[in-house]
């Protein structure tokens, strides 16, 4: 699935710097949405997957996006198991992230907190994966 593009057929390119992968041979999975009514419906996101061939840092780039508002949850699948594991209680227990960070961590964010626009011009994000820490 991808995003149709708009009317006028303009598109833009954004660039992903991925921070905090703790261990090689995982991979960054991430969900990529345009609509605030979709927000964290997973069935309705257009999925990446980059593969971490080393410890550190990875970087990324999606092309041809149709110029618009989009928002994105991330998370480093480090078990390559294909979900966000969770402990017992749900707290995310693999590093993940947002395409800004939320201002609490106590909830999932809305979608004005983590929209950005992409226009015709290259767009960069230094996304942080962080494992959910009480402090």
């Amino acid at each position: 699935m991808a995003f149709s593009p708009v009317q006028n057929g303009s598109v833009g390119n954004l660039t992903l710097r991925f921070e905090g992968i703790e261990k090689a041979g995982g991979t960054v999975r991430l969900a990529l949405y345009n609509r605030p009514s979709e927000f964290m419906v997973e069935e309705k996101a257009v999925l990446y997957n980059f593969k971490a061939d080393k410890k550190g840092k990875l970087e990324a780039t999606i092309e041809n996006l149709p110029v618009g508002s989009y928002g994105f949850a991330v998370f480093f699948d480090e078990n390559n198991n294909k979900e966000l594991d969770k402990n017992l209680v749900g707290v995310p227990v693999e590093p993940y992230g947002f395409s800004k960070d939320p201002p609490s961590k106590w909830r999932l964010p809305t979608w004005e907190e983590v929209k950005f626009d992409i226009g015709t011009s290259n767009k960069s994000i230094d996304v942080n994966l962080k494992r959910w820490a009480l402090f």
